[in-house]
């Protein structure tokens, strides 16, 4: 592709962007789809047209387009997190995941990606695969609620340690959760160990 082609096709891409920054949605994606017109390797109009669809529901085309990027860029780890939450809405469990662990695979500590897929073990009640998908990550205050609900999980199948284990992880990603501290409590254990 000459250098021509190129730049026209970043223009489109560039006022694209502009567009759905002003909220003129159908505008940006007109100009998303002409910058793969003028190039079909164009791996980010391909990722905001898939943003876009998923954002309108519109999950098959959603699902091609964000296919696409990562066909062209497949170490954009954002691109196969999208697609995963798309194929989380679809029930398409095990593509999700398997989005999912390529990221992690191309970036261990991608704390985004170890966090959806907690979320999508926790939804299928697999909650050993959930605990090694937080603790694959770094740690962050959004993960309190999923450690808090593995440690729910934990105790109504009596497994009072891991149960105890998933508390203080609570904790140590917000200090503040109450709900953890009373489980704890609850179960006559200090909130550290």
């Amino acid at each position: 592709m000459d250098d021509d082609l190129r730049r026209a096709a970043e223009e489109h891409f560039s006022r694209g962007n502009q567009f759905d920054e002003d909220g003129y949605r159908e505008r940006a994606i007109a100009e998303w789809q002409e910058a793969i017109d003028v190039d079909p390797n164009h791996a980010g109009a391909h990722f905001n047209l898939g943003i876009a669809y998923a954002e309108e529901d519109d999950n098959t085309r959603a699902i091609e387009q964000l296919r696409q990027a990562i066909h062209l860029d497949p170490f954009d780890t954002e691109a196969r997190h999208v697609l995963a939450e798309v194929y989380l809405e679809e029930d398409r469990f095990e593509d999700a995941v398997n989005q999912l662990r390529q990221s992690l695979n191309l970036a261990p500590g991608d704390g985004a990606a170890a966090h959806l897929l907690a979320q999508a073990y926790i939804a299928h009640a697999m909650w050993d695969e959930a605990t090694g998908a937080l603790e694959s990550g770094a740690m962050t205050e959004e993960d309190a609620g999923l450690w808090f609900e593995l440690g729910q999980a934990y105790e109504r199948e009596h497994r009072i340690d891991d149960a105890l284990l998933a508390y203080r992880r609570t904790l140590a990603a917000q200090p503040d959760y109450d709900d953890a501290r009373l489980a704890l409590a609850r179960l006559h254990a200090p909130a550290e160990e």
